[in-house]
């Protein structure tokens, strides 16, 4: 009697799973999660993928056996065929451009993209013949599917699915434990597509939230200034900036002509050794502009803006990216915008020589933060047609023409940007300023394998082509006359491990502001900077402990 019980029960629980239908979910489940063995290198975390995949594939047949209605089955069915195969694209599309997956990163990117963008991405990586053979290659996956499911349908695969799905069940229950104790991100997260991508979503909805709770922080935040005559602050944040394409930094094309002429004639103090938290823009800047320390989580601490603003500073940002009510990201929000500045630019221009004649220079201590375009794809619009000196021919013949004008345009691209460095350097001059400029994360061009870009550092096999960045200080005759410590403390510094969010800190005293969370330790131009803090990049990597003397 309880044999035959358990019997029943055994098929009923088979019945969800029963169709062809039902099969070709489980299989399309696996084929999209299966990337995720990428992500891992056991037996077991390859398990629970499909464990995993089993127990989605069970939940969603089982919905679509209990529709009764044939329309509203149909119309389910196929959104189902569209959900799953367009993550399956999207997921691998991701992971052979830019060797990483759906992620928080690559959702904070589509809410914070512009046309612009838009249209630089799809031309780099859209082509009309890619496309194409994207669509060609999940339809004949699918028909390769479709033949799985009619061969399979011949064996007694329901209980197989039944288990397989118990057994995920199961793996959930121990990941959500895991989750909730140790809030552990590679846990649920990132076992499935549907979990990542699900996770980001979560993740950037939070980001929202806690955008308005840095509001808070930096609106109550309370501060002092002990120097009578304050200094103009200049922060030119570039974008994508290799160092290993910077002659500043021994690469042998002459990619900075101007900047190495005003390290000879004194006064721009190049740093060595700084390296960003995030090889991703929205990311890294936030890491930047919080007086936090942002290896894990989001900031409970202010925005070194707002700290100049609450000490009497005129603060502006002028930016070629981000702009205010466009992204989710915490320069898009109007009244965190409004706590951190007094003045935003709200227009793109084409070439970052632009953006920089219209900064209005007002002549009383003002914090001015410069958001470049600079080395951002796509390369060869970053710069005018007079600044291409580097040609295709310059460079390693065993790679393709394409790729070879690739490389050329990106360093025609930081010939520019030296340009335009030098340009803001020349605007200021005549000011009592002190100019800091330092890269969001750095770039791969070819150097280390067949990619280009930023953000997948992890699987870099030299992570400091993308975490490495360019850190200089210049600073104008009158304030180096009146500074004489200060300038001293930025020479003794060139060599100092520093992350660049000790910057707010740097900067707050350089300019004489305190406040709470002001912390000496962190400013390298402070006799108490503690050149022994272990460096945590990407979360969890002490890159003090990584092999980054690599060049």
């Amino acid at each position: 009697m309880e044999r035959h019980f358990v019997y029943k029960a055994i098929q009923g629980l088979c019945k969800p799973v029963s169709s062809s239908f039902a099969l070709y979910i489980f299989l399309i489940n696996l084929l999209s999660n299966i990337v995720s063995v990428k992500l891992y290198n056991s037996i077991i975390d390859v398990s629970f993928i499909v464990f995993l995949s089993a127990f989605t594939a069970y939940i969603e047949s089982s919905i679509y056996y209990f529709i009764r209605n044939s329309v509203v089955k149909k119309i389910y069915a196929s959104i189902l065929v569209v959900v799953h195969n367009a993550l399956a694209i999207v997921e691998y599309f991701i992971l052979v451009n830019f060797q990483i997956f759906i992620n928080q990163d690559i959702i904070d990117i589509i809410c914070d993209t512009n046309p612009v963008e838009s249209s630089n991405f799809i031309a780099t990586y859209l082509q009309p013949h890619v496309v194409l053979l994207y669509l060609v290659a999940c339809i004949l996956i699918n028909v390769v599917l479709v033949v799985l499911v009619k061969l399979l349908g011949k064996i007694r695969y329901k209980e197989a699915v039944l288990v397989l799905s118990v057994l995920g069940l199961l793996t959930l229950s121990y990941c959500a434990v895991n989750f909730v104790r140790y809030r552990n991100g590679m846990s649920i997260p990132q076992l499935t597509t549907l979990s990542r991508l699900g996770y980001s979503l979560y993740c950037a909805h939070q980001r929202i939230v806690q955008t308005d709770e840095i509001r808070n922080i930096c609106e109550n935040e309370q501060v002092s200034q002990n120097i009578k005559k304050k200094p103009t602050i200049v922060v030119i944040i570039g974008e994508s900036f290799s160092v290993y394409h910077s002659s500043l930094y021994g690469y042998k094309k002459n990619t900075n002509p101007m900047l190495s002429q005003r390290v000879k004639d004194g006064g721009l103090y190049v740093f060595d050794n700084a390296v960003t938290l995030w090889p991703a823009t929205t990311a890294s800047m936030c890491a930047d502009f919080s007086l936090d320390s942002l290896g894990v989580g989001y900031t409970t601490m202010p925005m070194f803006p707002a700290c100049f603003k609450k000490a009497g500073y005129y603060t502006a940002m002028y930016d070629n990216q981000y702009f205010v009510g466009q992204g989710i990201s915490f320069l898009s929000d109007k009244k965190l915008s409004d706590a951190m500045f007094d003045y935003r630019n709200s227009h793109r221009c084409d070439y970052d020589l632009q953006m920089i004649n219209t900064i209005k220079d007002v002549k009383k201590p003002s914090l001015y933060i410069i958001h470049l375009w600079g080395q951002h794809y796509t390369y060869k619009d970053r710069f005018p047609k007079d600044f291409a000196k580097f040609k295709a021919a310059e460079y390693d013949k065993s790679k393709s023409n394409n790729i070879r004008q690739i490389m050329a345009n990106y360093d025609n691209a930081t010939l520019y940007n030296d340009y335009v460095v030098n340009s803001i350097i020349e605007k200021f001059k005549n000011d009592y300023c002190c100019i800091f400029y330092f890269s969001d994360h750095g770039e791969e061009v070819y150097e280390l394998r067949n990619y280009m870009g930023h953000g997948n550092a992890y699987d870099s096999p030299n992570p400091n082509y993308q975490i490495r960045v360019p850190l200089m200080v210049w600073t104008s005759p009158s304030f180096a006359k009146a500074n004489p410590v200060i300038c001293n403390k930025l020479n003794n510094a060139l060599h100092y491990p520093i992350c660049m969010d000790d910057i707010g800190h740097t900067l707050l005293d350089i300019a004489g502001i305190t406040c709470k969370d002001f912390a000496p330790a962190r400013s390298f131009v402070n006799d108490r900077f503690n050149i022994h803090r272990h460096r945590i990049v990407m979360n969890s990597i002490d890159y003090d402990k990584m092999l980054i003397h690599r060049r």
